[in-house]
């Protein structure tokens, strides 16, 4: 219901207890999602993203949001699903979401009731798994997802054991994996099993009994589904045309070995891969193709009530507040940075909604009762990538469009982008709009009327931009563009912010101890940053996470793409020193500060890098001191990531 006087009238949730699908006179569910996040009824929350999806389709869906694992009552709760039980971590790896960069246990949980920490265990999927089987055994179809399950569906590297671990489904007793964002994965198997039922009546009579579905008919029913991971016996024939990725036991033996194999992952994305672990076969079918415009209009028009489920009392959820009236435009990033997952994930190909779509969107959101006319963010992953994508529309193995250089094929015209802020501006109702999602500056610098645009009417003061580092070296591992486009980037923000009237300051998110990065790069950074008086607030210690090269890059102390070495600093106190020079402007920064320039001769800079920053620059600091949520991780499963959904899980 739209208009001036319109209140929105809220859809229900979907049942997240006994009582709930009671009412409903369910016998039992058709999917039991299981999440590691609390139960918001948000796209940028995976379990409510996929369940509204189910939903759509036809499926009766409950949530079963952060379970008790002390035993297996809680797994219970909804009793044994039609189809099978949908295990994801949440909208973070559950390692990310506890442990720091540091390897320090988190103190707070934004995705938790009250944002507290401890209700997500360490490596949730595993253990949510193992507490189904406990509880139901064999009978239970579980399928597991989301970015936790994704990204470690082959070998991978663990930074919070220091080790090579098998892929995860042969640990974490799931029958299948489904890896992306999900929505099209998750409703096949759905449809599939569903289809199976319906036509073998012993089968489904078997089912009803709560006797177990044949390994065999399981896997021959979905082993051709996009975006599915299953394993069979290492003596089955191999699956034609299927790509071999060495071996779990040869890249625990050899990193060159693991390094390889992360290449071929990263330049075969769109490719059938496998690999052999301890007598097993581990299949991964290539990903679910790209969604269409209206298939993305389609599942942002569900009836998310943008709330938190009332069994929690009122106790606010950190990520929901963030992100309750922030629009998602668009999924995926072409940029294909060395330390973040979002391409992993979601996929190089930009999916964008119609304007139309968006702004019908807003109508609704105008119309909410808590809606107070403030938009907090319409983007993506990286917001001016809205509209963009390859102009052949062919798949192709770069890992990026943009690195070591912008390929020729790519279309940049951003106008659609500038376009849609000038309408979602205008809607009546919305008072102000903003774009908190980061911008990619090397695009922006392209078309000075989104720089114009931006600046005039959709930035609060501050803009958040990512340039993480400025020394050539350091970029070029990182994967981000070797030009200065961070110091043209600022100049053309300030000079066109004066020139609309108003003051405003870029407020740049940077990284320390990339692989590649020595204390002589982060010594130029600081004085960079004291020559331009950018006091950085949000800064983060490299965490080497599943699914990214840095990771790789950790692990083995190799480029994956060259096989080279590369240096990889790994001492705790250095890697805080490296942070202590970025934040130079925080007093109590200056006790690493001056530790780390005299271990590298350069006693000299301490008066410059440990003096008092001017008082403008403390005062853009203190205004730009907000709360921030896990979504800072940007080098893992970064925003939306928060905005994630923008991440979605089964799952982003």
């Amino acid at each position: 219901m739209t208009g001036k006087n319109a209140v929105w009238k809220l859809p229900d949730f979907l049942p997240a207890t006994r009582s709930e699908m009671d009412k409903m006179e369910w016998a039992r569910p058709d999917v039991v999602l299981v999440t590691g996040d609390a139960y918001a009824d948000h796209p940028s929350f995976p379990a409510a993203l996929l369940g509204r999806v189910l939903e759509a389709a036809g499926f009766r869906t409950a949530i079963l949001a952060r379970p008790d694992v002390n035993d297996t009552t809680d797994f219970m709760r909804f009793g044994l699903p039609r189809l099978f039980f949908g295990v994801t971590s949440g909208a973070l790896d559950s390692m990310v979401a506890n442990y720091t960069a540091q390897k320090r246990g988190r103190s707070d949980d934004p995705y938790a009731p009250g944002g507290e920490a401890g209700g997500r265990p360490d490596r949730a999927v595993t253990v949510y798994c193992n507490r189904i089987r406990q509880a139901y055994g064999k009978a239970a179809v579980i399928v597991a997802g989301g970015i936790e399950a994704g990204l470690r569906r082959f070998t991978h590297y663990d930074f919070w054991s220091d080790s090579i671990r098998r892929p995860l489904l042969m640990d974490c007793g799931a029958d299948l994996i489904v890896h992306g964002m999900g929505e099209g994965p998750i409703c096949a198997i759905a449809s599939t099993l569903e289809k199976m039922l319906d036509a073998n009546p012993q089968l489904a009579k078997n089912r009803a009994a709560g006797k177990p579905l044949p390994p065999e008919t399981l896997i021959g029913a979905c082993a051709e589904i996009p975006g599915v991971v299953y394993r069979i016996p290492r003596s089955a024939p191999e699956k034609e045309g299927a790509i071999r990725l060495p071996s779990y036991e040869d890249s625990v033996a050899d990193p060159k070995a693991f390094a390889h194999s992360f290449n071929i992952m990263e330049t075969k994305r769109n490719a059938t891969l496998q690999q052999d672990c301890s007598g097993m076969r581990v299949i991964s079918n290539p990903p679910w193709p790209p969604h269409s415009s209206d298939e993305m209009d389609r599942i942002y028009s569900l009836p998310f009530r943008r709330e938190a489920h009332p069994i929690y009392t009122g106790k606010a959820i950190p990520a929901l507040e963030q992100v309750r009236f922030s629009i998602t435009s668009h999924r995926g990033c072409f940029g294909g940075c060395a330390f973040c997952a979002i391409s992993a994930h979601q996929g190089k190909t930009i999916q964008s909604r119609s304007a139309a779509s968006v702004l019908e969107e807003i109508r609704r959101m105008t119309a909410h009762a808590h809606f107070k006319g403030v938009i907090n963010d319409i983007g993506g992953p990286t917001a001016n990538m809205y509209g963009l994508g390859c102009k052949r529309g062919e798949s192709c193995e770069r890992p990026s469009c943009l690195w070591p250089d912008r390929c020729r094929h790519l279309n940049t015209d951003q106008s659609a982008y500038v376009g849609l802020l000038k309408r979602a501006g205008s809607e009546p109702g919305v008072r102000h709009l903003f774009v908190t999602t980061g911008i990619r500056m090397d695009l922006a610098r392209l078309s000075e009327a989104l720089i114009e645009r931006i600046a005039a009417h959709h930035t609060g003061g501050h803009l958040k931009v990512a340039p993480e580092h400025t020394s050539p070296r350091v970029l070029r591992y990182m994967r981000k563009p070797l030009e200065d486009h961070f110091k043209r980037f600022l100049d053309d923000f300030r000079r066109i912010s004066r020139r609309a009237g108003k003051e405003q300051y870029a407020i740049p998110y940077m990284m320390a101890a990339h692989p590649g990065c020595t204390m002589k790069d982060m010594i130029e950074l600081a004085l960079f940053l004291r020559s331009e008086k950018l006091p950085v607030e949000q800064c983060q210690i490299f965490t080497p996470t599943p699914g990214t090269a840095s990771g790789v890059m950790y692990a083995t102390g190799l480029d994956p793409a060259t096989l080279k070495p590369v240096f990889v600093e790994r001492s705790p106190q250095r890697r805080e020193m490296q942070k202590a020079l970025i934040l130079n402007h925080l007093p109590e920064s200056s006790a690493l500060i001056k530790k780390a320039l005299t271990t590298e001769g350069r006693s000299d800079l301490i008066p410059q890098l440990t003096g008092r920053v001017s008082r403008q620059a403390h005062a853009e600091q203190r205004q730009s001191r907000k709360p921030e949520s896990r979504s800072g991780e940007r080098n893992t499963h970064r925003k939306k990531e928060t905005q994630s959904s923008r991440k979605s899980g089964v799952k982003k």
